[in-house]
């Protein structure tokens, strides 16, 4: 791995995600880019609109955001020697790009999500699902549909609870975040 992009949820920046490399504080090149739209709902920044966002029509936003999001990742490098960390949105996306073929060194997906069932491959990076069993955006039993999805789908993904947490990024989650990446 030579470098981590960190991918703000909605409504955020990737200035809000700076913060979290810089406590990682480790030896790779880190980047923090903006989503590709203004948020329409406030300030910041989204990799996709959630006004009007149903269980139904999450999945065709998510895919039509993707050539966006993948060229975003792509200008900093080759993808597969890039970790992806992703809070919220960010996550999801993520997860969905790799789902969708993008080569990655991995996916940390921070209180993130799937849409729903992606498509087995035979190969996939290594994805981390961390999440908040108070969490009142994304609720704990999507990211435990999530990571059912992904075991259908031919990955084996870790998947950590913080009990207590809600939509958040906390102590916990962060030396859950240094594990991962040293064991890797």
């Amino acid at each position: 791995m030579k470098r981590i992009i960190f991918l703000h949820g909605v409504g955020g920046s990737g200035a809000s995600m700076r913060p979290l490399g810089d406590q990682l504080g480790l030896p790779v090149d880190m980047h923090a880019p903006d989503g590709p739209e203004a948020f329409d709902m406030g300030p910041g920044r989204q990799w996709f609109s959630v006004k009007g966002v149903t269980e139904a029509n999450r999945p065709a936003r998510i895919t039509e955001a993707l050539p966006a999001f993948t060229a975003i990742i792509e200008r900093f490098g080759d993808t597969r020697e890039t970790l992806l960390i992703g809070f919220s949105q960010g996550a999801i996306m993520a997860l969905h790009a790799v789902a969708a073929g993008l080569p990655a060194a991995g996916v940390l997906a921070l209180s993130g999500r799937l849409a729903g069932p992606v498509a087995t491959r035979a190969v996939w990076p290594p994805i981390t699902l961390m999440h908040g069993t108070a969490d009142p955006v994304m609720p704990p039993e999507i990211a435990r549909a999530s990571d059912g999805w992904l075991r259908a789908a031919g990955v084996d993904p870790q998947f950590q609870l913080f009990d207590g947490l809600a939509h958040a990024i906390d102590d916990r989650v962060l030396a859950a975040i240094r594990l991962t990446i040293q064991a890797a």
